[in-house]
């Protein structure tokens, strides 16, 4: 009787023993559970606090990098070479944003004048948007642009490259180019800045006014 009782005893110590670890682990586990928790909200939070920062960072340089550092009206750009006067560029706003690639912009538009030997006005070139990079020697126009060589041809696209420094305009955009005799489409072309000297990258075909007229 007395070993039964003691067999009964220790079962039950066994069994409290056994219910305070499980309590114990437990509670160690929902603890070990809750700081994970605290540290995740505390990681996301400041994640999101970074996140935050870096887009009002952006938003700051955005908008500095969208303002002028220069306006300027009614400007009168001279190209000159050995001292000769090679093109004239007017435009009534021009705009300077010094960023990484740093332009001049011509949102009003521009006309420039391109001459030729003894400063006769070769070729005229028009459009009502413009950008300068300055570091390229590059202007770009866009909207409605206009060439118009002495001999009466034109050339009509909405986007043009005129480098400077190669004395070249050229565009991927479609064009239309009309003389005398005809009106040819193409997509693409390439021409001396005087527009004297052109060729159509994909020809489309052309329209003869000489049949036209007849």
């Amino acid at each position: 009787m007395q070993a039964l009782t003691s067999a009964i005893n220790g079962l039950f110590s066994v069994s409290m023993t056994n219910t305070m670890y499980n309590v114990r682990r437990t509670m160690y586990i929902d603890w070990k559970a809750k700081m994970i928790l605290v540290l995740m909200i505390v990681l996301v939070s400041t994640l999101s606090a970074c996140e935050n920062d870096l887009k009002k960072v952006e938003k700051i340089a955005s908008n500095e990098a969208s303002l002028p550092v220069e306006t300027s009206k009614e400007v009168e750009l001279i190209y000159s070479d050995s001292s000769i006067v090679r093109a004239k560029l007017i435009t009534p706003i021009l705009k300077f944003y010094k960023v990484s690639n740093a332009y001049h912009e011509m949102p009003a538009g521009l006309y420039v004048e391109f001459y030729g030997p003894n400063n006769k006005i070769e070729s005229t070139l028009s459009a009502k948007y413009g950008r300068k990079f300055q570091n390229q020697g590059i202007i770009e126009v866009k909207d409605s642009v206009v060439v118009i060589n002495d001999k009466g041809e034109r050339l009509d696209t909405e986007k043009l490259i005129w480098n400077e420094r190669t004395k070249k305009i050229y565009t991927n955009s479609f064009v239309r180019i009309t003389t005398l005799k005809d009106i040819m489409f193409g997509d693409g072309m390439e021409a001396n800045q005087n527009f004297t000297n052109y060729r159509i990258y994909k020809y489309r075909g052309s329209v003869s006014l000489e049949e036209n007229e007849q």
